[in-house]
């Protein structure tokens, strides 16, 4: 079972070039540079210009749109 995905990111803004994070010979666990969901959402965001720490509202409870993600800095 794999514990790691691939995504490709381009535009917005991002100024990395090539794979960030390194997997297995598998490809099946990270074992460098491990993003999260929520990270991997929060650099979206961010690269759109939108805050990743904003809230929406759902009735009267605010909902994290990132669930608390970080933005991957180093693909700025």
């Amino acid at each position: 079972q794999s514990t790691a995905f691939s995504v490709l990111l381009a535009g917005g803004g991002l100024k990395h070039m090539g794979a960030y994070g390194v997997t297995d010979d598998l490809a099946k666990k990270v074992v460098e540079s491990p993003v999260s969901v929520p990270d991997l959402f929060a650099t979206i965001h961010c690269a759109m210009g939108i805050d990743p720490a904003k809230e929406l509202d759902d009735g009267d409870r605010p909902v994290p749109i990132t669930d608390m993600g970080k933005p991957i800095q180093a693909l700025f």
